[in-house]
């Protein structure tokens, strides 16, 4: 089942990002990191590669459950199915080493900050991501201004970023503050998390 994290609030960009900026981390976050093992890799059309990929998986794991209907009873009770590669969505840990799967935080249109993506169902590890962000491709000294990659040829990597957002956990209720000054993420918890049936020990 999972959790999910509700957001409230944005980081605002000084100097705000170009329309280059704009439009490839708005693509970056389109894709499950699972699909990739290049951290900076960006499709070119990100809605239908993650579609195609989508598709591509699920015809697999049809071809997959027929092949293993096929067999005898008894066959399937001695041999477990072997992949000849491993499944990289068994995991939540991206091979490209990203934070999670999902990147749930885009610039808005005019590039003045960035804001949580509300459609986001099972949104979670914020801090990680926003901090990936600005160490990665925003912040004087990014990481990816190292890069040989032409996608970054028009990236300032000159930004700070400060701002707050509340965050609340949808199973635990717990209440807190995502805090950005220049550059740097911290938290700061406003209510703690409910004691979950399954952490008290008994039921009794």
């Amino acid at each position: 089942m999972g959790f999910s994290t509700t957001y409230l609030g944005r980081l605002d960009i000084e100097p705000k990002l170009n329309p280059a900026e704009v439009e490839w981390l708005t693509a970056y976050a389109e894709i499950d990191r699972r699909h990739l093992t290049d951290p900076y890799e960006v499709p070119m059309n990100p809605r239908a590669f993650r579609i195609e990929e989508q598709n591509k998986r699920e015809e697999r794991y049809r071809l997959e459950a027929e092949a293993r209907a096929a067999r005898p009873a008894t066959s399937r009770r001695k041999r477990r199915p072997t992949r000849t590669t491993p499944d990289p969505f068994t995991t939540l840990t991206p091979g490209d080493g990203s934070p999670y799967p999902h990147l749930d935080w885009k610039p808005c249109p005019t590039g003045c900050c960035l804001s949580w993506d509300s459609r986001t169902e099972k949104s979670r590890m914020a801090e990680p991501w926003l901090q990936y962000l600005i160490a990665h491709f925003l912040c004087p000294g990014a990481l990816a201004s190292t890069s040989d990659r032409p996608d970054f040829a028009d990236f300032t990597f000159d930004h700070v970023l400060n701002g707050t957002i509340a965050a609340e956990r949808d199973d635990t209720r717990e209440l807190w503050l995502i805090v950005c000054r220049d550059n740097e993420i911290d938290t700061v918890q406003l209510v703690a998390p409910d004691v979950m049936p399954w952490e008290l020990g008994s039921y009794a």
